[in-house]
């Protein structure tokens, strides 16, 4: 006697919880993470994330620098060939279904018995840590701050996260900064020939941003450019440094330009906003000035950070660094606690770390004064790998220790959560003898 047929929705479940959509998934991740890698070596780290694993669908693959990558030019040179795709799933959709397939394959749909408790934990684990990875996509922040010793500050400098600032020139001291900000997913597709104009009601101007370019800097014009403002013009200079390698995002100079616009007059002011230029771009508006400016976003921290002393110990009979030491104050309000943060151990406090990134002991800037570098990180999931890590290896130990009972034929219960206590209490002895 045949069996009824499915139904959609037992057609549907049955292939979302298949083990040939998570064979595909797991190989689509293998061959994205093989792909950025070798395109990290022209394009740079944020370029190859923002491509093959933050991407709902890969928009092309450069088979040139892949090739180059893999040093295969040296024996045949394709040049630059550039495969365009638009509907091979990036790292986000490929994440994203790999989190459904094993929800509901390995928690839904798996067989619940005393022999796959031990199973299902490590499946949620997994599905713990991949949760992880979506919430430091969407709400981490990172960031620098750079202190000369004596100094203190309160605000840290996105790494990737590029802006425009439009500020109103106070003239008194005592008045709150007020500043309106343009994210760079505003601007960054206005290349040559496209613009986009920004309006605020608290602005007397309109202003267009038009020309931008991601690595680039300011050039005097020797010709006949219409595109020059004040004798300069916007070129375009390479993203990759001398040998060849791609430049750290942190150190692309992007540049673009800004035409202003009166609202009542329509008096039209045309400036270039560089990332490196020394100071905002100043423009006056009837009676007002505003200050104009592209820039990496600022995010306030909760607490002041004030650098007392640096310390660096170098290697023996070596010029090599070995260890980098910052001996800090956390100032919140009135109350200020002394900390000390080093390589490899951050200050952990209100939600923020703060890492040891640089230092200079005053000969590479020249000026003879000591700073100190910190990489700021706000993560709300900084922890969950971690505890997500240990509790696969929980699962994974209870269901391997639950198989050995069986097979000597002792009680597994017993057996496997007395195992397991005396694991986790020797693990936690030796951990608290090392700290």
């Amino acid at each position: 006697m045949s069996s009824p047929p499915k139904s959609l929705f037992a057609k549907v479940f049955a292939f979302l919880t298949s083990f040939g959509l998570a064979t595909f998934t797991l190989s689509g991740l293998l061959l994205i993470t093989f792909l950025g890698t070798l395109e990290q070596a022209e394009y740079g780290l944020v370029a190859s994330q923002a491509r093959y694993f933050e991407s709902f669908f890969i928009d092309r693959i450069d088979l040139g620098a892949c090739w180059r990558a893999l040093a295969f030019n040296g024996y045949w040179d394709i040049g630059n060939i550039t495969l365009p795709l638009y509907i091979v799933p990036g790292g986000y959709t490929l994440m994203a279904i790999l989190f459904v397939n094993l929800l509901l394959g390995g928690i839904v749909r798996i067989r619940k018995s005393p022999k796959t408790i031990g199973v299902i934990i490590s499946h949620f684990a997994i599905l713990f840590m991949i949760a992880a990875g979506a919430v430091s996509y969407h709400f981490a922040k990172e960031g620098s701050l750079e202190l000369a010793e004596g100094k203190t500050s309160d605000e840290f400098r996105s790494f990737h996260e590029r802006v425009i600032e439009i500020e109103k020139v106070q003239t008194d001291d005592k008045a709150k900064r007020s500043v309106l900000v343009i994210g760079d997913d505003k601007y960054r597709d206005l290349a040559a020939g496209k613009g986009r104009t920004f309006t605020h009601d608290s602005l007397p101007f309109d202003l267009m941003i038009t020309n931008w370019k991601q690595h680039a800097q300011p050039k005097r014009n020797t010709g006949d450019r219409t595109d020059a403002v004040d004798g300069y013009y916007i070129q375009e200079v390479t993203t990759l440094d001398d040998a060849g390698a791609a430049l750290p995002d942190e150190q692309l100079a992007s540049a673009c330009m800004a035409i202003v616009k009166d609202k009542k007059s329509g008096e039209e002011q045309k400036g270039i906003l560089w990332e490196f230029a020394a100071a905002p771009w100043t423009v006056t508006v009837g009676a007002d000035k505003y200050l104009i400016s592209l820039d990496h976003r600022s995010y306030k921290l909760p607490f002041a950070v004030r650098l007392d002393e640096t310390e660096q110990e170098k290697h023996p009979g070596t010029e090599r660094a070995r260890r980098f030491t910052s001996k800090v104050t956390k100032i919140t309000g009135d109350h200020e606690e002394k900390r000390v943060i080093t390589m490899n151990e951050p200050v952990r406090s209100e939600g923020y770390a703060v890492f040891q990134q640089t230092f200079d002991d005053g000969t590479r800037s020249g000026s003879g004064v000591k700073r100190s570098g910190f990489q700021i990180v706000e993560n709300p999931s900084d922890h969950w790998p971690l505890i997500s890590c240990i509790i696969v290896a929980e699962g994974l130990l209870l269901h391997f220790l639950m198989m050995l009972a069986r097979f000597i034929k002792v009680e597994p219960w017993k057996f496997s959560l007395g195992l397991i206590f005396a694991f986790n209490a020797a693990f936690a002895l030796a951990m608290w003898k090392l700290l």
